[in-house]
């Protein structure tokens, strides 16, 4: 699954989240870092063009820009359980 990252005023973290799902499905949104306002979005491959033309539209609205991986390896979401594992 593509990703791309974003550079975005920490503001604007949550109004990127709910346009991106008010378009279910279209891409899913992680903050990687919430004071940076560092952002990824994991793209499922049939959606790639329309994720573009949404970036596109929505750098009308809010400023973002478009960064490499900040940690240098793909980003995987990991879910953390009570025992630790």
């Amino acid at each position: 699954m593509p990703e791309r990252y974003f550079q975005i005023n920490r503001r604007d973290i949550a109004y990127f989240r709910f346009i991106l799902e008010a378009y279910e499905g279209l891409a899913t949104l992680s903050t990687l870092d919430a004071k940076r306002g560092t952002v990824v979005l994991s793209i499922p491959g049939d959606f790639v063009d329309d994720v573009d033309s949404l970036i596109s539209a929505l750098g009308e609205e809010i400023m973002m820009t478009e960064i490499d991986n900040p940690v240098g390896a793909p980003f995987f979401m990991t879910q953390e359980t009570e025992d630790g594992a």
